[in-house]
């Protein structure tokens, strides 16, 4: 249960419950027992480091420090030592999870768990930052500083002000938390080449590549160049790593089409009597432009201008290329011109023009229909091309998403994915460059499930459980479709177990908390397909007294709905304690459960809880009262305990009771949680409340760097920043909510909607943004709803009159 890693001094992570101590952090264990615990047992656990908290049965639960597993494992009657670890909770980890079929992968404990998966990028600021928080604890990195000096330092990864890389890992680890990353910057083929082969050396599986490079041969997937970025993905393919490469983000700021010269003055017409297609920059815009052709016999140059002025031009002959490329920075605002000439040679069969900006400027003349770059049209069957849908309109695709065929017919993309989601480091990430990594966390997925798939077996099975778009299927804007994981694996039922455990009740009345048992395989995943999900599963009685019945509605034989049988209406005929239920499955071990009493109706409950409100804000402090309402001898004070999803409870302290056997409490509880308290009376029997669940709010509030109240331009920027409460690491993500309304005659308008999520460690979460329309505006937030806290409400916002 990941204890060996830990005794061997490795940071606890993942699911394990833990806590910190006088500034050591301990674990969280169960410990099994050869028989039921005495007070000479207790003593030697006790002196072997344990803390002990609680027990049941042949077990002991508590608290030990990492260096004192072994000796605790070793003690005389420890048959085993357990790790406690939280349930899987759906924390807000964006919206492509529940897009992509992954979040019910999730639910079943699929998480990229021992899978390795590399991020070949360029930029990693804030990467750091996010360690432990929106990203694993740790990493492996092969980082440049320089070309051909390697360091395995993540800061030597960082280029300021580029966080691409650190979207990209978070976009990983949204659909696949568990996976292990091995990052790199390498941006030379060279260094790339030995980023891929430490990579592939280490076992890693997938390989992301959220870049394109402008085109290396004639667009049919080869090369002229033996050090191409297609002989990259080869090589990463043949050490065993998937390669997932973007589409490119070409689509409007590319050309294709046949070279025709009407007026045979050697120019190319873009269009009948147009020799130059434009494009609009501002000044210090960068840009490459490139063309490729596919005779190695004929020659064409390329220039850039602006009116009758060139500016650049490119004239070199090369005829293992077939390409020509300019680098240009325009030196003002304003349109600029590119135009093609043939130089010599015969004339070609098809010319493609690409341009590469980061701005949002588009070509006038332009094609999506054969606008890859490299290494999207790879021919290697081991990797996957992926273009982008936004998330919003997922059956659309993004405009920009560059699309096949390739030179040789060969449809590209392979498969879409959705963009524009947010992340923490860039709160909105659009582009292929977000698609790439959900296809890469989705593979993780499918490895975790079926370790035995090769890079080509894969893509295939990507390819096949993508949802159909367009028509024909494959087909040159969305591939085979859009990225779905399908269903989840069939695994082996090996067990049951209590998802939801029965509490005390009253004779022939419904237990207080009705039975939920999961048929689960070995490693605790309900078998939610394949021959365990429709089991049939028989309760019970396991304790006295002899002569009593259980009573369920329906029967007490359920079949398995997705591996998960769930009884209503149970009751027992007779009071008595130590009452179980057992839980029986063909061919399975029987399971039992948790101990509870029945006593007859208007039987005062052993243990009494109150609380008021049950609904409060962060910070608003929460009152409750623990009372005895008959006399019990208790083995202990009784505890107050409280969980995040009614099922795993954690002791938060003992209630001191007064003479008359009540006891107050205060909690400050900062993200939703379900509380009661329980009692251990002399007879061994535990008694627990109901839970009751308390609901935390968020809090937001809102800040402008322009004060409220003021005119300013259509084009004025805005940044608007809300810091929402609750942060740390046992609340989920939060993300935030701006909305922008128009004020028309008499009412408030809303025109837009924009979100982004807030940082994990500041809880901040800004946008920049304009108000296109002149007129009264105003701009209001608040933070949504997650899994952990209900939603703030909204802040009062700001006004301004935009002209």
């Amino acid at each position: 249960a990941g204890l060996t890693a830990v005794a061997e001094g490795k940071v606890p992570g993942g699911s394990i419950v833990t806590r910190t101590e006088d500034g050591v952090r301990e674990i969280a264990v169960s410990v099994e027992l050869a028989e039921e615990p005495g007070s000479a047992i207790r003593g030697r656990l006790r002196s072997a480091g344990l803390d002990t908290r609680g027990s049941w049965l042949r077990t002991i639960e508590g608290y030990v420090r990492p260096g004192d597993l072994k000796r605790l494992a070793a003690t005389p009657g420890v048959l085993a030592v357990r790790a406690i670890r939280t349930p899987i909770t759906d924390s807000y980890v964006g919206q492509a999870p529940g897009i992509h079929g992954a979040s019910p992968w999730i639910q079943a404990l699929y998480s990229g768990k021992g899978v390795k998966v590399g991020i070949l990028d360029g930029g990693f600021d804030g990467f750091s930052g996010r360690l432990g928080s929106e990203l694993p604890s740790t990493v492996q990195a092969l980082c440049f500083p320089q070309l051909g000096v390697s360091s395995a330092n993540v800061a030597d990864c960082v280029t300021p002000g580029d966080s691409h890389g650190t979207a990209v890992a978070e976009s990983i680890i949204d659909m696949a938390p568990s996976v292990s990353l091995y990052i790199s910057n390498a941006s030379s083929t060279a260094d790339l080449a030995a980023a891929i082969r430490w990579m592939t050396g280490a076992g890693v599986r997938v390989i992301n590549f959220s870049q394109i490079t402008l085109p290396e041969g004639m667009g049919d997937g080869t090369s002229p160049y033996s050090n191409s970025y297609y002989a990259l993905v080869n090589l990463a393919v043949a050490g065993g790593a998937l390669f997932v490469a973007s589409a490119g983000n070409e689509g409007e700021t590319s050309w294709m089409g046949p070279p025709t010269d009407t007026d045979a003055d050697g120019w190319l017409d873009f269009a009948p009597g147009d020799e130059r297609d434009s494009i609009g920059l501002r000044a210090g815009d960068e840009i490459t432009a490139a063309i490729r052709w596919d005779s190695a016999a004929a020659d064409y140059d390329l220039a850039i201008w602006q009116g009758n002025t060139k500016l650049a031009e490119s004239t070199r002959y090369d005829p293992a290329g077939y390409l020509e490329l300019i680098d240009f920075t325009a030196p003002a605002d304003g349109t600029y011109e590119i135009s093609i000439r043939h130089a010599a040679g015969p004339v070609a069969a098809t010319m493609r023009l690409m341009v590469h900006t980061s701005s949002d400027t588009k070509l006038t003349y332009r094609t999506t229909t054969g606008s890859l770059p490299t290494p999207a049209d790879s021919r290697n069957p081991g990797m996957l091309t992926v273009g982008a849908v936004n998330y919003l309109t997922p059956t659309i695709i993004e405009p920009y998403s560059s699309q096949g065929p390739t030179l040789d017919g060969r449809i590209k993309p392979d498969l879409v994915a959705v963009d524009c989601v947010d992340t923490t480091v860039l709160p909105v990430f659009c582009g292929t460059s977000q698609a790439a990594p959900f296809v890469s966390a989705a593979a993780a997925l499918l490895l975790e499930a079926d370790p035995t798939l090769t890079p080509v077996a894969l893509a295939t099975l990507l390819k096949q459980r993508a949802v159909p778009l367009g028509t024909p299927v494959p087909n040159n804007v969305f591939g085979h479709g859009l990225l779905s994981l399908g269903p989840i694996p069939a695994s082996t039922p090996m067990a049951t177990s209590f998802l939801a455990p029965p509490a005390s009740g009253t004779v022939g009345g419904p237990l207080l908390g009705q039975p939920t048992v999961g048929v689960v395989d070995a490693g605790g995943r309900v078998t939610s397909t394949g021959p365990g999900a429709t089991l049939a599963v028989t309760l019970s009685l396991a304790g006295p007294p002899t002569g009593s019945t259980l009573t369920c509605d329906g029967g007490n034989s359920r079949v398995a709905v997705a591996g998960i049988a769930a009884f209503s209406g149970c009751s027992v005929d007779i009071a008595g304690t130590n009452y179980m239920l057992r839980a029986d499955v063909a061919g399975l071990a029987a399971t039992s459960s948790m101990p509870f009493s029945i006593v007859f109706p208007g039987t005062p409950a052993r243990v009494l809880m109150a609380l008021s409100p049950t609904t409060i804000i962060v910070g608003q402090p929460l009152a409750g009262t623990v009372s005895l309402a008959q006399s019990i001898a208790l083995l202990g004070a009784p505890v107050l305990e409280w969980s995040k999803d009614a099922r795993v409870w954690t002791s938060i302290g003992d209630i001191a009771l007064d003479a008359a056997g009540t006891g107050p409490f205060t909690l400050n509880p900062t993200t939703n949680r379900w509380v009661r308290a329980r009692v251990v009376g002399a007879e061994g029997v535990t008694d627990v409340t109901p839970g009751v669940l308390v609901r935390v709010n968020a809090t937001a509030a809102l800040r402008s760097s322009i004060p409220p109240g003021r005119t300013i331009l259509r084009t004025t920027k805005v940044t608007l920043t809300e810091t929402i409460r609750p942060i740390g690491t046992d609340a989920a993500r939060a993300r935030a909510r701006f909305d922008f309304f128009l004020r028309v005659g008499t009412s408030w308008v809303r025109k837009r909607t924009l979100y982004a999520n807030a940082d994990s460690a500041t809880g901040r979460a800004s946008i920049v943004a304009t108000m296109p329309t002149s007129g009264s505006w105003w701009i209001r937030s608040r933070a949504e709803q997650t899994t952990t806290n209900g939603a703030s409400t909204w802040t009062p916002g700001f006004r301004y009159l935009v002209r």
